[in-house]
């Protein structure tokens, strides 16, 4: 019986070992493994991305990982451990105030970020697009950290503009930290009304749960979103023809569905394509 079991026992070893690849080998390919991508998305974009990123990786037979979090974190994170490819935050203010690191080779726009009023569905207590509600204590209010995302920067914002800052914050019932928390606190009951960025009304999973009222672009302009190479990508090729198929018009397309364009703005970017911006010019 020994000799039987440890003859089995070598037959199934064998087999093992004969049908064994490495994982960089796929359909008889024995090159070296895939490139990879590693992309950092705020929260509100992160949909959109990920299909793009999806198709990509079938076209071109290569990884792409993403990320996703609050826009001021990725960017803590990503400065910190000095790895990835493209960073794709809620806001062109992360570039901006940062341009003296050299942190961002380029950029391109894909879309638009606009703020809103958000409500529970069918918007039960009949608000407006008025922040001015914000500070009305019947109410129960829940925006966003300004420090910790890119919508609540532009909250914080549009409050100041108006002068109501301090006053919105003594009332508000709690902060959180993202725009998907945000969603949360609607659909839990937790809030009558919050601020947010449109296009998290269009979500398969919170259109059925809350309403979203437009802020006059006066107060709150619209926020380019850009797809920003970063200087330390190990494959700054590849994210720059990823960046390119982002900004296609089959890309954009993408993005509109998911409430990031609107169809005049996509009619304007048939007439002007979206083009790199190299920030070594």
């Amino acid at each position: 019986m020994k000799t039987i079991s440890i003859t089995f026992i070598l037959v199934a070893i064998t087999l093992l070992v004969l049908n064994y690849q490495p994982d960089s080998v796929e359909d008889g390919n024995t090159d070296s493994p895939k490139q990879e991508l590693l992309l950092y998305s705020g929260i509100t974009m992160v949909r959109p991305l990920q299909k793009l990123a999806d198709q990509f990786s079938e076209q071109h037979h290569v990884k792409v990982k993403l990320v996703q979090g609050a826009s001021g974190f990725l960017f803590d994170t990503l400065t910190k451990q000095q790895s990835g490819d493209i960073y794709f935050p809620g806001s062109p203010n992360f570039r901006k105030s940062h341009l003296q690191e050299n942190l961002f080779a380029s950029y391109v726009l894909v879309g638009y970020n606009r703020l809103a009023i958000i409500t529970p569905k069918n918007n039960p207590k009949q608000l407006k697009a008025d922040l001015k509600q914000l500070t009305n204590p019947e109410l129960s209010v829940v925006i966003s950290s300004p420090e910790a995302s890119s919508v609540g920067r532009a909250t914080e914002l549009a409050l100041r503009k108006l002068g109501i800052a301090n006053a919105v914050y003594e009332n508000v019932t709690y902060f959180t930290t993202d725009s998907h928390r945000i969603f949360t606190a609607i659909r839990s009951g937790h809030a009558d009304i919050a601020v947010n960025w449109y296009a998290t009304s269009k979500w398969p999973e919170t259109v059925d749960y809350m309403d979203a009222l437009i802020i006059d672009n006066k107060i709150s302009p619209k926020r380019d979103l850009e797809l920003n190479l970063l200087r330390f990508s190990k494959n700054p090729e590849l994210a720059l023809e990823f960046m390119r198929f982002a900004s296609s018009p089959a890309g954009l397309q993408v993005f509109a569905d998911y409430g990031f364009l609107t169809p005049e703005e996509q009619q304007q970017f048939k007439q002007n394509p979206p083009q790199i911006i190299s920030l070594d010019q």
